[in-house]
């Protein structure tokens, strides 16, 4: 109860003047403004205005019926209808208004846009250069004009003044570009982008090559050929100078043809996506070569022969042509004053490899040390000591492989007799013609290896027994001029020959027959006997 009573106290607080008057004084000054602010946004009033002052002008002023629609409402509807769907004549303007400012908007950022936007660049005045006032440097003009100056618009190259005249500072023409090579590809729009440059392409030096006005050569080149071009860098003095080390001597008694006419038969004079700028994959390898030489040739029957098939199936095949496949082996690829365009004198060339025994890969027979052979006997074969005139170690061999033995270019026989074989058919015939050397028994002229007229040439290659050349000759060099060898092989076994020159004859004494001598004007009676299973 006592609770009770407290709680009814505290609500008469609730019936008090005081307390009503101020909450109704809050609700107003809460209440009517949201309601009022909400009405207003809703556009209540204006409407309901706009529609009790129609309804007054309609009724004081024009005096329509009062059953009669005005606007789009009538008057006993106009509760029943909401205000704020209604079009107002005042909501169109403000539409309008609205579309009006936005066009406005609209035109000001397009105008903005333009007024930020990069003024286009005014255009540059090119007018043409009369011929009659080229400087006098480059008249009278040549025979490869570029367009731009054939054209006389130097304008397209070099900086111009408001009057299109070419600017000159000091003794130069400044280029509308930094970069010689940007100006170029600015008209000329390939770019060079294989695996290999060219280095002037690389550094953008385009005029190391080429002269930007006139030229007598195609291509506006700065030499009168390729080659001379290609040897302001290249040849040996200047590659030196300018540390290349490509280098390319055209000042050779043997050149390669196209060396001679035009280097861009194998390179690429700008890029290339191979080694040494070659136009194909095939570097200096056989096959490249083979590309143009596969046709050489053949002075036996006039004509040239297919040689590509041939050398890859000879019999004996030269170690030098497959030692990495390549030609440049032994040649030099553009040229060498040596024969063949060999790096070296031939002789030389060969013996750069043949100084030491070589293992014959075909029969593994050692090739004995030619170098040291050679330094050894003071007479040499006529082909190795005269090369220019008797064509060297070619003369006998063939260097790029042959179906005879130690490809030689002929019939040869390795064995020590001759058996079933004609003189005739033997290579050493090919330059040694006399023939009656081995068909006269007795003579006086025909040979000097004779005892009196009995002609001991003839003796020795008779016969089911008759010997060949080299049982008895060194067909490379010899300790004599008649070139006797020091040994005689007999199936494999090295003889020596113990020969001996006299003034008027000599004596041997092989392992054929006891010491015989022979004397031209006195001859000799040699009492010694041939061995049997030499008869």
């Amino acid at each position: 109860m006592g609770k009770l009573k407290k709680l009814m106290g505290m609500l008469k607080v609730f019936r008090s003047k005081k307390f009503i008057l101020i909450t109704i004084v809050l609700f107003i000054l809460v209440v009517f403004p949201a309601v009022g602010y909400y009405a207003w946004q809703k556009r209540i009033p204006q409407k309901t205005a706009l529609v009790l002052k129609n309804i007054v002008h309609n009724l004081f002023f024009e005096k329509h019926h009062p059953g009669d629609i005005y606007g789009v409402v009538h008057i006993e509807e106009m509760e029943e209808i909401e205000l704020s769907k209604l079009k107002l004549p005042e909501e169109e303007k403000e539409k309008e208004e609205i579309k009006k400012l936005e066009k406005e908007l609209k035109q000001l950022k397009k105008e903005e846009k333009l007024a930020k936007a990069p003024k286009p660049k005014p255009k540059r005045v090119i007018k043409p250069l009369p011929l009659e006032e080229y400087p006098k440097e480059f008249l009278p003009l040549k025979k490869v004009l570029h367009r731009p100056f054939k054209m006389g618009a130097c304008a397209i190259c070099h900086q111009v003044d408001k009057h299109g005249k070419v600017i000159k500072k000091g003794k130069k023409y400044p280029l509308t570009k930094g970069r010689v090579d940007e100006l170029c590809y600015s008209c000329h729009k390939e770019r060079y982008t294989k695996k290999y440059d060219h280095k002037p392409i690389k550094k953008g030096e385009c005029l190391k090559c080429h002269d930007p006005h006139q030229s007598d050569t195609e291509k506006l080149l700065t030499a009168k050929t390729v080659p001379l071009l290609c040897v302001k860098c290249h040849s040996p003095k200047n590659a030196k100078r300018l540390k290349i080390k490509k280098v390319v001597d055209i000042n050779v008694k043997y050149k390669h043809k196209p060396v001679d006419k035009d280097c861009r038969n194998c390179h690429d004079p700008h890029t290339s996506n191979y080694k040494h700028l070659l136009k194909t994959s095939l570097d200096w390898k056989m096959d490249f070569c083979l590309e143009c030489h596969s046709k050489v040739k053949d002075p036996k029957v006039r004509k040239k022969v297919d040689i590509k098939n041939w050398i890859k199936t000879v019999k004996v095949k030269h170690d030098a042509v497959y030692d990495k496949d390549e030609c440049a082996n032994c040649h030099n690829i553009h040229g060498s004053n040596y024969r063949i365009m060999l790096k070296k004198p031939m002789v030389e060339q060969c013996l750069s490899c043949h100084d030491k025994e070589v293992e014959k890969k075909e029969t593994g027979e050692k090739l004995i040390d030619m170098k040291k052979h050679l330094e050894e006997n003071k007479y040499w074969h006529k082909p190795i000591k005269e090369v220019e005139k008797k064509g060297g170690c070619a003369a006998c061999h063939n260097p790029h492989g042959s179906n005879n033995p130690y490809a030689l270019k002929k019939f040869f026989p390795t064995e020590f007799y001759l058996t079933g074989l004609k003189i005739g058919e033997v290579m050493c015939f090919t330059c040694h013609k006399e023939k009656e050397r081995f068909t006269e028994k007795r003579t006086t002229k025909a040979t000097k290896f004779r005892n009196g007229d009995e002609n001991l040439h003839w003796r020795h290659t008779q016969g089911k027994k008759g010997r060949t050349c080299i049982a008895c000759h060194d067909p490379h060099a010899s300790k004599w001029p008649t070139m006797i060898g020091k040994y005689t092989d007999f199936n494999g076994i090295l003889f020596p020959i113990r020969y001996k020159k006299t003034k008027t004859g000599g004596s041997c004494a092989p392992a054929c027959h006891d010491e015989f001598k022979y004397d031209r004007i006195t001859p000799v009676k040699n009492v010694g006997e041939i061995r049997e299973e030499f008869k």
